[in-house]
């Protein structure tokens, strides 16, 4: 249920580094529950309006979508959906409801403590993830450990698309790329039709339209609960 990975080359997380240090993530308000500080997932999220679709930040930060895709075309050994971001963030136990098989984390940054536990029985096991592992975190509680510095930890995994919204569309069919000096996700539809996400064009919004009222309870995307 959980096995360590190769060790990463020292420079393998320094761009994606570099890039969070000059430009942070936001606060995520829809993981209180799990922890506190900065997360977020690039790549496909659950939509509670519609089928799963590619996450708002991947074309807002499109340059670090193509960071997180070049790192994982080079180290990741397992299929995925979904990138989790997480910067700082301190889990409380729990386990990963909308995520299916095996995730791939790793942290870094400078920071010490910080460990992955997986509350195991008869005894919890605490994980240095500065190594990657790989861990079903649909199955197993797990928890971070407390810890000092700027922690930062990806977690590629594959979500569960609800099943009155099947997953429909494909991580491949989104690439980014740098079109008139600006990174923008390329999505390429089944018909081979090609259009651009950015910042100033992304998807439409799934609850446009619709009255104070009716959206109330509603959120745009259901971020995975993810270490």
């Amino acid at each position: 249920m959980w096995s360590v990975c190769p060790s990463l080359p020292d420079k393998a997380l320094e761009d994606i580094q570099s890039h969070l240090m000059k430009k942070p993530i936001t606060l995520n308000h829809y993981r209180t529950k799990v922890g506190d500080g900065r997360s977020q997932c690039w790549g496909l999220v659950r939509k509670r309006s519609l089928a799963p679709d590619l996450s708002r930040q991947s074309w807002v930060d499109a340059k670090l979508h193509y960071l997180l895709m070049k790192f994982a075309e080079q180290y990741v050994p397992i299929a995925f959906t979904s990138i989790q971001v997480n910067d700082s963030f301190v889990c409380n136990p729990h386990k990963d409801i909308n995520n299916k098989g095996l995730s791939y984390i790793v942290g870094f940054g400078d920071y010490s403590g910080g460990l992955l536990k997986l509350h195991l029985e008869p005894e919890p096991v605490e994980i240095d993830i500065r190594t990657p592992h790989l861990f079903n975190g649909s199955e197993i509680l797990h928890s971070t450990t407390p810890f000092t510095g700027r922690r930062f930890s990806l977690v590629f995994h594959t979500l569960v698309a609800p099943d009155r919204f099947p997953l429909v569309k494909s991580l491949s069919q989104y690439k980014a790329i740098q079109k008139e000096g600006r990174w923008v996700i390329e999505y390429t539809d089944v018909s081979g039709a090609v259009s651009y996400l950015s910042i100033k064009n992304g998807l439409p919004h799934p609850l446009r339209g619709r009255k104070k009222g009716q959206v109330r309870s509603e959120s745009i995307q259901e971020v995975p609960d993810t270490e």
